[in-house]
C-alpha cells in the first residue's frame, strides 16, 4: 500500500551532506562572477544584475539552514559539527557581503571604481574557485592539501590591492560626499575577501583536526 502511494506522491530526498556544501561552493563561484560583472558597469547595469545577487545570498541561506538539518541528525562530533556549521554560515556570510557591496553601489550611485578594486573583485573570483575544489574533498579532508596557503595568498593580495584603492581615493581628494562611497565600498570588499580566508581556515582546521 505504502509502494502504491508512492507512486504518486514521491518523498523529497534531502541530499547527503557534503554534496549540500559543494552546491553552496558553487553557488559562492556563481556569486562571485556577479559581483565582479556588477562591479565593473555603471548604475544601470548595476540595477539589474544585483537582483541575481539578492537570489543568490537568499538560496545560500537556505543551503545553510538544510546544512544545519542534516549536522542535526549526523553522528559527527559536536566539534566537528560546530566547525562545518560555522564553515557553512561564514560561506553564507560572503555571499551576504557581496550583496551588501551591490547594495551600497547602488543606493550611492558610485561611478566607475578604481581598478585595484576591480582586479581584487578577480581575486575573490579565484578563492571562490578554491573553495569549491576543496568543498570535493570534505568528506576527504585528509586530502584538502594546501588549501589554505593558496586562499591565504590570495587574500594578502586582495587586502594590498584595496589599500591601493583607498590611497589612491585619497591621494585624488574629493568632498565627503563623493570619497565616503568609496570608502564604503572598498571596506565592503575587504571584508568580503577577509571571510574568503575565514573559510580556507575553517576547512584546514577540520583537516588538521582530523590528523
Amino acid at each position: 500500500m505504502v509502494q502504491f502511494f508512492s507512486r504518486f506522491f514521491p518523498q523529497r530526498t534531502e541530499r547527503p551532506l557534503y554534496d549540500l556544501f559543494g552546491e553552496l561552493a558553487e553557488l559562492l563561484v556563481q556569486a562571485s562572477d556577479t559581483h565582479s560583472k556588477l562591479l565593473g558597469h555603471g548604475y544601470r547595469e548595476r540595477t539589474r544584475i544585483a537582483p541575481r545577487l539578492h537570489e543568490q545570498a537568499t538560496v545560500a541561506e537556505e543551503l545553510c539552514r538544510r546544512i544545519a538539518e542534516r549536522l542535526v541528525q549526523s553522528l559527527i562530533t559536536p566539534y566537528e559539527a560546530e566547525l562545518l556549521y560555522d564553515l557553512a554560515l561564514t560561506m553564507a556570510d560572503a555571499v551576504d557581503a557581496m550583496e551588501h557591496t551591490a547594495e551600497l553601489l547602488i543606493t550611492s550611485r558610485v561611478g566607475q571604481l578604481p581598478t585595484p578594486l576591480l582586479d581584487a573583485a578577480k581575486g575573490i573570483e579565484r578563492a571562490a574557485e578554491y573553495t569549491v575544489a576543496a568543498s570535493w574533498k570534505l568528506s576527504r579532508i585528509r586530502e584538502l592539501g594546501d588549501y589554505y596557503g593558496q586562499v591565504r595568498k590570495l587574500t594578502r593580495q586582495g587586502e594590498r590591492l584595496v589599500r591601493r584603492a583607498l590611497g589612491e581615493l585619497y591621494s585624488r581628494g574629493g568632498s565627503v560626499q563623493e570619497l565616503l562611497p568609496l570608502h564604503d565600498v572598498s571596506e565592503s570588499i575587504r571584508h568580503t575577501i577577509a571571510l574568503q580566508e575565514r573559510i580556507a581556515r575553517l576547512a584546514d582546521l577540520l583537516r588538521v583536526k582530523d590528523a
